[in-house]
């Protein structure tokens, strides 16, 4: 099981935060950078971490708890893949493959679109995505003044009610009270839950652009993903309209599994990772418009 450190770096005047896994020994592949969704940290990729392949570098960002030197953050999702991308180069994290869950996704796609960051390939487990048809009436609730005052009493709410409402939204009742502990620390943090209202207030604009991009540059990098049956956020139908906008693409269901997959099957994700890693090539995990090194 591969331990992990916690690291700070600043980057672009802001301070971030991340976790590490050197390699167990040299590494055989591209090194794996980890994007955790809207509602949690690093830690919460932790379960995954750990069952990850030992030969390879593994890198997990710490977003929500980014801190801006110089004046607001821009929390749209187009300048933190920006932010994501001059962290990597920061740390020399050259070419990698980018695992993505939920909000992470959307986040790994546009990574993948940046020539700059060299992506090899992606993972995504349930990803947000523009063509997964959200009910913009519930994102723009929690942008009214109820909603904002909704969502900032959380911290004041018991553990079991906030467990419930993560299981409503996963689609199961597999999250547990462990698997809750690494959320607590997004969720008892105002400042954490008012820089997620601040993502949700440019959603709309921000998946309008993804789209955007998306139907003029396709993802041209070989995509693994992960989705569970019960999953209500993001439904595994929208996968059918997502997949037209990947060249090269493979997709495992997981059954009775909803939204938080690392939590919820983290052996069964980090089982279908490892084997998907070792099916690939060079030649097909080549940066787009770099040819393949030479054996």
């Amino acid at each position: 099981m591969p331990s992990y450190t916690s690291r700070t770096i600043t980057v672009a005047n802001t301070r971030l935060q991340y976790l590490e896994v050197e390699p167990a020994h040299p590494s055989s592949g591209p090194p794996l950078l980890l994007l955790h969704q809207l509602l949690a940290t690093a830690e919460t990729l932790t379960e995954l971490i750990e069952r990850l392949p030992t030969d390879r570098r593994i890198v997990a960002l710490d977003l929500l708890s980014a801190e801006s030197l110089s004046g607001p953050l821009d929390m749209r999702s187009h300048s933190l893949a920006l932010l994501v991308a001059q962290f990597a180069e920061s740390v020399d994290l050259l070419e990698p493959i980018v695992i993505g869950h939920s909000h992470g996704g959307a986040l790994a796609l546009w990574l993948a679109t940046m020539p700059q960051v060299g992506v090899r390939g992606l993972v995504l487990l349930s990803p947000a995505h523009p063509f997964a048809g959200y009910r913009a009436h519930v994102v723009a609730f929690y942008l009214t003044r109820w909603g904002r005052f909704l969502a900032l009493r959380i911290p004041l709410a018991p553990s079991r009610m906030i467990l419930w409402a993560y299981n409503q939204a996963a689609g199961t009742g597999r999250i547990t009270l462990d698997h809750l502990k690494p959320h607590l620390r997004v969720l008892r943090n105002r400042s954490s839950l008012k820089r997620v209202l601040e993502i949700l207030r440019t959603w709309e604009s921000d998946m309008t652009e993804q789209r955007n991009t998306l139907n003029q540059t396709p993802i041209l990098q070989p995509t693994l993903l992960l989705w569970g049956d019960h999953d209500y956020v993001a439904p595994i139908e929208s996968a059918t309209a997502l997949k037209e906008h990947l060249q090269s693409w493979q997709q495992v269901t997981l059954p009775g599994v909803g939204h938080l997959l690392p939590e919820e099957a983290p052996d069964e994700c980090a089982s279908l990772i490892t084997t998907w890693l070792s099916g690939l090539n060079p030649e097909e995990t080549a940066p787009p418009g770099n040819p393949p090194n030479p054996q």
